[in-house]
């Protein structure tokens, strides 16, 4: 009451002022009627403003809420497009695994419906075992306040059955208790790749069995094992006798599906707990764990040799095939899985020395046999560490003119006790161990050093000829670590030849085949090696971006003396050529041989009747002079 008192005085004291009067002394009548119409006029002024105040702060109100309203809704709908162009789960859980928020755009995901899982806890919707995983999971994301995640099987009615949980800390606290943002992807499809990379990269294509480094794996574990238990174990070697004949005469369509049958074959045989691997061509290996002796390791590989007595029938064709068989046992002849897979590959070619189509034992007179190669093995992976190997260049010349066209880079090895080593000592070591592979990039390596330091000086050698191995060959990042080679050398690849030997491109066409095409991307030049000597048709070398053949020495050394091997030379030359492609012959050494090539039309020759293999000074000097 009181302050309607004070805003009446105040509203009279206004109006008393603006008619000139006292408010100590009452108006003149002529001004009484004055001061009562303004009176009136200013109360209802002052209503007039009160309701437009309250009109203002009402319709303010509306306006705020609907404004709120819209940006709800807004909100929201930029909320689910985002979470619906994810295509995840989105859920909002407190420390204790309550669901605060379900968000998704793919209910076909979900465990149970959204309804039913907001509100509830994880123990609620998911078995123990994995709520207990996923509640742990949480608690480690708060504690750490990093990102966790969880993959697990999980079958809902959609069909996806694997998940991947990432599951993230927040600032916000609900109930007084912290919170997790759970983004959840269906990885069903993303595991089945890679189980399926995996399976690749771990399996023969052709059988479907284990590959090496599958095979070696299982190996390292099945001799943990046997320490562990005390139980033994075996390692056999099988390798097919005279499959090559069947292969090259029949086709591979046919070798491949002989080697499918063999497979079948051995898997009858050996026990579904049994590894079987097929180690590339014709060779596979078997592992078979907890056997009580010998006798039982004898007694399985003469099963196997049962089973291949009958004939297979392949493609209309009745074959018979047999195998050689080598055996090693684990922990009687070592626990070393490469010395036990060595033993058993020695044991084999034993068996095969024996007649074939047979197995034998590994023994300490195999082991004495082989303790010399052994040996030179490990003198020779430590000259590769001391650099004890080097390169020698044999110069290879035109036969019409005399120009000299190229030469061919060699490894050498000079053992600081031993000395020279001749390459037939120690190549077929590096092959057999594994060490090629480590040689062979160095060769390729060293070789472009040289041609770089040549092309500097500007030196003309036409071109520099380099060995790849079989094993290099097979390998599908070959061309890759060449383009690398190249890179880092700064070698011309136009000046480079790459020899591979005529067995290595038939026998593995189909990496072969993927390799040859990218070295000749890169620019190299592709010879073949030893020809003549693998039983290969040039019709199957035509598909091979091929430069030039190499007629091996063996056909050669013969010339003026065996009329058969005149004839392939001719034939060999006559149908190069035919393909455009140059030949060269290795190991002139007279010149009966050298007229004899030149008559045919033999491009190139290189043996020591044209030169020697040389140090690289005595090659450079030569390049110089010529």
């Amino acid at each position: 009451m009181g302050k309607v008192n004070e805003e009446l005085h105040r509203l009279l004291t206004r109006q008393l002022r603006k008619l000139s009067l006292s408010p100590d002394q009452p108006p003149e009548p002529a001004s009484w009627q004055e001061l009562l119409s303004r009176i009136d006029q200013a109360y209802h002024d002052a209503d007039q403003d009160r309701y437009t105040l309250e009109r203002s702060l009402t319709l303010s109100s509306e306006e705020m809420q609907a404004l709120y309203q819209r940006q709800k809704s807004s909100y929201e709908t930029r909320l689910h497009a985002i979470v619906g162009a994810l295509h995840d789960l989105l859920f909002l859980n407190d420390e204790d695994g309550l669901y605060l928020e379900v968000l998704t755009a793919r209910n076909d995901l979900l465990y149970r419906p959204a309804e039913e899982i907001k509100g509830k806890t994880i123990h609620d919707i998911f078995p123990p075992e994995m709520a207990e995983q996923f509640l742990s999971t949480i608690h480690k994301a708060l504690q750490s306040q990093t990102l966790q995640v969880i993959e697990y099987n999980l079958n809902i009615p959609s069909g996806s059955d694997w998940f991947e949980a990432r599951i993230m800390p927040t600032e916000l606290m609900v109930n007084g208790k912290q919170t997790v943002i759970c983004l959840v992807r269906d990885i069903s499809e993303l595991r089945r790749s890679r189980e399926a990379l995996k399976h690749m990269a771990t399996h023969d294509p052709l059988t479907g069995q284990a590959n090496r480094k599958l095979f070696e794996e299982r190996l390292d574990q099945a001799l943990s094992r046997a320490t562990r238990t005390g139980h033994a174990g075996t390692v056999m070697f099988l390798d097919l006798d005279r499959f090559k004949i069947i292969n090259d005469s029949l086709g591979h369509a046919v070798g491949d599906e002989l080697l499918k049958q063999v497979t079948g074959r051995l898997k009858e045989v050996c026990r579904t707990e049994d590894t079987i691997a097929r180690l590339g061509g014709d060779e596979f290996a078997l592992l078979i764990e907890d056997i009580d002796s010998k006798a039982d390791a004898e007694h399985i590989a003469d099963k196997i040799l049962q089973r291949f007595s009958a004939p297979f029938f392949v493609q209309g064709h009745d074959l018979d095939i047999t195998a050689s068989i080598g055996i090693t046992l684990f922990p009687l002849h070592g626990n070393d899985g490469s010395e036990l897979i060595r033993q058993a590959d020695a044991t084999m070619y034993s068996a095969k020395n024996a007649g074939r189509n047979c197995y034998r034992l590994f023994n300490h007179a195999i082991s004495q046999r082989d303790q010399a190669a052994f040996g030179l093995e490990r003198q020779l992976r430590r000259a590769i560490v001391n650099e004890e190997l080097f390169l020698e260049y044999q110069p290879q010349f035109r036969l019409s003119d005399g120009q000299l066209t190229g030469l061919e880079a060699l490894v050498r090895w000079r053992s600081p006790g031993r000395g020279l080593i001749p390459p037939g000592e120690f190549i077929p070591i590096a092959e057999t161990s594994g060490l090629i592979d480590e040689i062979g990039l160095w060769v390729f390596h060293s070789a472009c050093e040289q041609a770089a330091a040549w092309d500097k000086e500007e030196l003309e050698y036409c071109r520099l000829a380099i060995n790849i191995s079989r094993r290099q060959l097979m390998h599908n990042h070959l061309g890759h670590s060449l383009a690398e080679v190249l890179a880092a050398t700064g070698a011309r690849a136009s000046r480079l030849e790459c020899e591979i030997t005529e067995s290595a491109v038939i026998e593995e066409a189909s990496v072969a085949s993927h390799n040859l095409l990218a070295m000749s991307q890169l620019g190299l030049q592709l010879a073949i090696d030893d020809f003549g000597t693998g039983h290969a048709s040039l019709a199957n070398l035509k598909r091979f971006p091929l430069n030039r053949l190499k007629i091996d020495r063996t056909f050669v050394n013969d010339v003026g003396r065996d009329p058969d091997d005149e004839a392939i030379i001719r034939a060999t030359v006559y149908l190069a050529h035919g393909l455009g492609l140059e030949v060269i012959a290795e190991g002139v050494e007279n010149e009966i041989q050298k007229g004899f090539l030149r008559e045919t039309g033999c491009d190139e020759i290189q043996g020591y009747l044209c030169g020697r293999p040389m140090p690289v000074e005595q090659a450079t000097a030569l390049l110089r002079k010529d």
